[in-house]
């Protein structure tokens, strides 16, 4: 084992007493020994610490931090400052993983700065396994194996799909190089509750290689009741994420390849979380989702273009509809966002640019 890497797993956790163990025990019971479980409890009100402590005192290899209820990003920044392994990853609690994950990952003869691998969904009641999976393998190009190392630009459609920091693997230094460089010099914003999502291109344009598994080793759970289903004034933080990914893009020159990818990203974000916004603050979200998509829409998008994006008429109608013809018309239908649109990018067109 001492040959063998030392891996981080980073556990956020507020109030998941009902599924922890769950999520402890396939960390526990990995194939791959050298590992540390760091446990950030986040203001728990349950009895999640008794848990934790109990599990302490069987492995050695958890670590257990307390802090004040911050959020998920403050407590995965948390986990990571305390991080001693070589690798990181992020687990949320109410999750659980394959006991052969990081055992597959250690076998790897060339450790990637990114090992990425697939994640199902699964019911917390039925204990089902659903066929949904994060992202599909032919999403990505020049993909033969799972040994293939890849860049960003492989990944054909990066703005579908999931953009989550679960299913994935990190090199440690790679991400403390990163830190240096993002705005906030931190991995995730504290202030942005879709921080995830800038965390996500962040991490896959600068990485130099990326291992993909299309297996799912990870299992997430849906139907937690302790996940939010409505947002109030945090949904306008998705306007500050989609700035910072287009500053991103910017920066890297990589603006003018995906200005049409993040146009539609934009659209689908913006009306899939309208619909999940709490009633008396739909208006304002409404407002000014409608204002940034026109404004974006006429800086510099060839029109004929924009018609053969797919879900186009999502775009169309915020513009056209009021709020309450919106909602009334989409209601059951979009409530899902980063899940929900898992198609390519156009219509048709297959000789169009796929970014």
């Amino acid at each position: 084992m001492a040959d063998e890497p030392l891996i981080s797993i980073i556990v956020p956790i507020y109030n998941s007493a009902e599924f922890l163990e769950e999520c402890l025990n396939s960390l526990m019971l990995q194939t791959y020994e050298n590992l540390e479980f760091i446990c950030v409890n986040d203001g728990s009100s349950d009895y999640s610490y008794d848990i934790l402590r109990e599990y302490r005192e069987k492995d050695t290899r958890f670590v257990i931090l307390n802090q004040e209820h911050y959020g998920i990003s403050r407590a995965r920044n948390s986990g990571f400052n305390l991080a001693r392994g070589e690798f990181v990853s992020f687990i949320d609690s109410d999750d659980r993983i394959s006991l052969s994950l990081y055992r597959k990952f250690s076998k790897l003869d060339i450790k990637p700065d990114i090992y990425m691998f697939n994640a199902c969904e699964y019911d917390k009641t039925a204990k089902e396994v659903f066929p949904k999976y994060f992202f599909d393998i032919n999403e990505w190009a020049n993909h033969k194996n799972t040994l293939s190392i890849h860049k960003f630009s492989d990944n054909k459609n990066p703005f579908g799909g999931n953009m989550s920091a679960i299913n994935k693997i990190f090199r440690k230094s790679f991400l403390q190089n990163l830190k240096k460089i993002s705005p906030d010099g931190k991995l995730f914003s504290d202030d942005l509750t879709f921080s995830e999502q800038y965390f996500f291109f962040l991490t896959m344009i600068f990485a130099k290689s990326i291992i993909v598994n299309p297996d799912p080793l990870y299992y997430y759970r849906i139907n937690n009741t302790n996940i939010t289903k409505s947002y109030s004034k945090e949904a306008f933080d998705i306007f500050k994420t989609v700035d910072k990914i287009e500053n991103l893009l910017i920066t890297t020159n990589l603006y003018e390849a995906y200005k049409y990818a993040l146009f539609q990203y934009k659209y689908r974000q913006f009306a899939s979380l309208f619909m999940l916004t709490e009633a008396s603050l739909q208006e304002r979200f409404y407002n000014e989702s409608k204002r940034r998509l026109l404004s974006y829409k006429a800086s510099d998008l060839n029109p004929n273009i924009c018609k053969k994006l797919l879900h186009y008429g999502i775009y169309q109608n915020i513009i056209n509809l009021n709020y309450q013809d919106f909602y009334e018309k989409y209601k059951g239908k979009l409530e899902q966002p980063n899940l929900v649109f898992r198609k390519s990018l156009f219509q048709s067109q297959p000789n169009l640019p796929q970014h």
